[in-house]
């Protein structure tokens, strides 16, 4: 396992790290730097995964701002649907998008 690239993101770190079977995305607590976290997803190219690092660290910053923690390799908040991390960088969302997905999600629930 290598390091091949590393950003900073809200008090964590997101890492691409080279493995045999490809590019895995992990976060990792900048509380404990010995360790590189938890695996988000996986990537056969090193390019998709550095374009994934950067759009997960938007993401979760934006994400944040409507009261989601992350566990795992999902987005969570309470009486929310679980937004899976793959899945929502698959979509290739702007922020823009991102954030009228989320405030659907908000009115959809406050319509319950």
């Amino acid at each position: 396992m290598t390091v091949k690239y590393r950003i900073p993101c809200s008090e964590s770190d997101i890492f691409v790290l080279e493995k045999e079977e490809g590019f895995h995305l992990t976060i990792g607590s900048r509380v404990n730097p010995l360790s590189f976290g938890n695996k988000l997803a996986e990537y056969v190219s090193f390019g998709r995964a550095v374009d994934a690092a950067e759009n997960f660290c938007k993401a979760y910053t934006l994400i944040k701002e409507y009261g989601y923690h992350l566990e795992n390799s999902n987005f969570q908040k309470e009486g929310m649907q679980s937004i899976p991390v793959p899945e929502l960088l698959e979509k290739e969302l702007s922020m823009d998008a991102m954030r009228e997905l989320l405030d659907r999600e908000c009115l959809q629930h406050e319509a319950l």
